[in-house]
């Protein structure tokens, strides 16, 4: 009974390392021009749907398949892009074990791939093989190093940052615009009090203010009154007016 368990164990751990394995991202290292081997799938024909997906310089201008192990009938491929985008490429080809298909070219040569799914006909192989599928792509004027997709997210983010930057760089000047007609203002009407008060023949009061401590003065009709800070007389009774303060 135990060795039945520790073999069961054993296909278990088998057939998850083999899934592991065919689910393993493939990783394409150069920008080279010319046909890049991208990644490997198998045909189980348990499913109908197997993909690969793509990491590092995934940006190509076309990709092309080949068959090995098993004759396979593809229905159609469909190629993931990381901006969001899908192109979908009917393909409805019976692939004899050996052959390869015509060269496919894509939509988006300047898109990151993400990955690549391959619909089959699971009929198409009465015998139950595998057959295993391997992916190329073709890179013809991709720069080295060059990944379209960030560099697109990076120059929006850097033009969304000059913009707030310079929205705040105005109003930064803005602000600063209103500060010196604010203060420009203040001045001018503290020099017109001042003007106002130098003019003032009047008696000023030497122990009496107004009652917001303003200097006071009484004129020759014998009314009490302070200058504002426009410039104006504002009168007041002599109940209002207060002691001065001795510092």
């Amino acid at each position: 009974m135990k060795k039945v368990i520790v073999l069961t164990l054993l296909i278990l751990t088998a057939t998850c390392y083999t899934k592991l394995q065919a689910q393993k991202p493939a990783v394409v290292d150069s920008n080279k021009p010319g046909w890049h081997h991208i990644g490997h799938t198998t045909a189980s024909f348990k499913t109908q749907n197997e993909s690969i997906s793509v990491l590092g310089a995934d940006e190509f201008t076309a990709l092309k398949i080949k068959v090995s192990e098993a004759p396979v009938h593809l229905q159609r491929l469909q190629v993931f892009y990381e901006s969001g985008d899908m192109e979908e490429i009917d393909v409805r080809e019976h692939f004899a074990n050996g052959s390869e298909s015509t060269v496919i070219q894509l939509k988006h040569p300047d898109k990151d791939i993400q990955k690549v799914a391959f619909t089959y006909n699971t009929e198409a192989n009465a015998r139950g093989e595998k057959a295993d599928i391997d992916l190329y792509g073709l890179k013809t004027n991709q720069p080295a190093g060059k990944d379209a997709y960030r560099d697109e997210k990076n120059e929006v983010k850097e033009e969304a940052r000059e913009a707030r930057d310079e929205v705040n760089e105005e109003a930064r000047e803005t602000e600063s615009e209103l500060e010196k007609d604010t203060q420009s203002a203040g001045d001018k009407i503290e020099e017109g009090a001042k003007d106002a008060a130098a003019a003032i023949t009047d008696q000023k009061l030497k122990n009496k203010v107004g009652p917001g401590g303003e200097t006071a003065y009484v004129d020759e009709n014998g009314k009490y009154y302070y200058i504002n800070n426009n410039g104006e007389k504002v009168f007041i009774t002599r109940a209002q007016l207060r002691d001065k303060k001795i510092d």
